[in-house]
């Protein structure tokens, strides 16, 4: 069974740049601007670059957060999202409430 694309188009962009390059880049661009999310509750909260936001974006991981800073773009992250940006990639330091790196 052959997968289904929505979107025309959207096989040709699959296969021109593959979700492992997306996932790559993002570890790659997270890991150099040593990037911190802030545990509140049940989300993680992530500042994100506008590189970091666009690759955050193509690789479906958390929501992007309004804000009225222009040039400022925050990311709403799922516990396990987090979790996996911060243990399986390592290039995300996630921080408590006081600001202290919190092991997950």
């Amino acid at each position: 069974m052959r997968p289904r694309w929505k979107g025309k188009g959207s096989a040709q962009l699959a296969l021109a740049d593959p979700m492992s390059k997306i996932v790559s880049k993002l570890q790659s661009c997270t890991t150099e601007s040593k990037s911190c999310a802030s545990l509140s509750n049940e989300v993680v909260l992530c500042e994100a670059k506008p590189e970091q936001a666009k690759l955050l974006n193509r690789a479906c991981f958390g929501r992007p957060v309004a804000t009225v800073t222009k040039g400022r773009q925050w990311f709403q992250l799922g516990l396990e999202e987090a979790l996996y940006l911060s243990n399986a990639l390592n290039c995300l330091t996630i921080v408590g409430e006081d600001g202290s790196p919190k092991d997950p």
